[in-house]
């Protein structure tokens, strides 16, 4: 049966929620699918009189030809009104695993983008036929109810609001709706390459549809799981309300005796939220490896144990969650007058538009913890792992500036409340997974 394309009216029923957003960035590969999204927001921003969203396209740069790709996008934003902008990712080895390192880069070089340039939202394009692909995928792993539950429609991360709108979309009518604009999409032949995962699945799609496990009713199952996620989730907002503290020096703490004393569903989500915020990952941690975890602090509740970029440290009835910094380190990034940054997808830093000089934001450190209290008599308030990765500013002479954490002179004791008059420099730790 041949697709329609979705109507004006259509799209601005699906885009709405859009509505609520100042500004928004949209996540536009060159596809059928994120090209079709691209044409409906334009005309939807248009109709409503709000601000025309921003597009970005990431270059993985796996195959020839990608740049041209992602400069007939930026040709079509142009003729459509929208700003355009091209991120670049440069990777690694080849190999099963790639699909997995792109789209976290993905997803990193997008959040740093709006970051730097104050984007709230950030829209993607996925559809039912995505959900369809992620639930069998997480199936086949043996994931619990928020695998299952697939793609959720809203987000938080990094600071940013993730929406996607055409979760309930078959991707059949994206490309009805592309075709019928006249918009230049390409197919990426890595969907179809049996090496990757979703290439072996999507090869299986056919099969499944032949017995009736078509991608709309898989879902919809997604869908229903996704209001029991809700209500769980509802839950883990409550105990960490009551026992969870979180702190403006990047790291998060849980009454210990409660968390081994909640129903493991809610124990397992916290402690997931809590790596997965303070860890600055895209992805969740996946849940065989939260239950290793759980499994091992029920086990021996006095052991230090990592997971997700983070070390997890029982200590004085509390666990506490600090950021793992191992070798080559932290992030290290330029900041001029004016500018903001995200930094380890944790922290928003910004710097000033009055000040003197660029700096060059990085991980205060051993390093900088001894430069800070050495001959001065000055003891840390905060774990000293939690101040080892906190971001600080270099300044073109060496010398190292901290910047305000949110709570001005009162959030931190020596070294860490001196922060120097008419240096602006902010920082705020991004809490809100999800």
């Amino acid at each position: 049966m041949t697709s329609t394309p979705l109507t004006e009216a259509e799209a601005d029923r699906i885009l709405a929620p859009l509505a609520d957003h100042r500004l928004y960035a949209l996540a536009v590969s060159g596809g059928p699918d994120s090209l079709a999204l691209m044409h409906m927001s334009a005309g939807f921003a248009r109709r409503q009189g709000g601000a025309a969203p921003v597009v970005l396209t990431v270059d993985h740069d796996l195959r020839a030809g990608s740049r041209a790709e992602a400069e007939t996008v930026a040709r079509v934003a142009e003729d459509m009104g929208l700003r355009h902008a091209i991120l670049t990712w440069r990777h690694g080895q080849v190999d099963a695993g790639l699909q997995a390192r792109a789209r976290g880069a993905r997803y990193d070089l997008m959040a740093a983008y709006c970051t730097a340039h104050d984007i709230p939202a950030l829209v993607t394009a996925h559809h039912l036929d995505d959900q369809a692909e992620t639930f069998l995928m997480r199936l086949k792993r043996g994931s619990g109810l928020d695998g299952l539950a697939a793609i959720p429609e809203q987000g938080r991360w990094a600071g940013l609001t993730l929406l996607r709108p055409l979760l309930d979309v078959p991707k059949a009518r994206l490309i009805a709706t592309a075709t019928a604009a006249g918009l230049p999409f390409v197919t990426d032949p890595s969907n179809a390459d049996r090496r990757f995962e979703r290439g072996r699945l999507r090869e299986a799609m056919a099969a499944l549809s032949e017995i009736g496990l078509e991608p709309a009713a898989i879902a919809r199952s997604a869908r229903r799981l996704r209001r029991a996620r809700s209500a769980l989730e509802a839950s883990v907002d409550a105990f960490f309300d009551r026992h969870g503290e979180r702190s403006p020096a990047g790291y998060a703490s849980v009454s210990l005796p409660a968390l081994l004393g909640a129903p493991d569903e809610v124990a397992l989500r916290t402690l997931g939220r809590l790596i997965g915020t303070v860890g600055g990952m895209s992805e969740p941690v996946r849940l065989a490896k939260l239950e290793a975890l759980y499994d091992g602090l029920r086990a021996s509740p006095d052991t230090v144990q990592t997971l997700g970029r983070c070390q997890i440290v029982p200590s004085g009835g509390r666990l506490a969650v600090f950021r793992e910094v191992r070798k080559p380190g932290l992030p290290r990034g330029a900041l001029q007058p004016g500018e903001r940054m995200l930094w380890d997808n944790r922290f928003r830093v910004e710097l000033g538009a009055g000040a003197r000089e660029a700096v060059t934001v990085e991980a205060l450190g051993e390093e900088g913890i001894a430069a800070f209290t050495q001959g001065e008599g000055r003891a840390l308030a905060v774990p000293r792992l939690a101040a080892c990765a906190l971001p600080v500013c270099r300044r073109g002479d060496g010398r190292l500036v901290l910047p305000d954490f949110g709570q001005g002179g009162a959030l931190f004791a020596a070294p860490l409340s001196r922060h120097e008059g008419g240096f602006d420099c902010r920082a705020t730790f991004l809490w809100g997974p999800g």
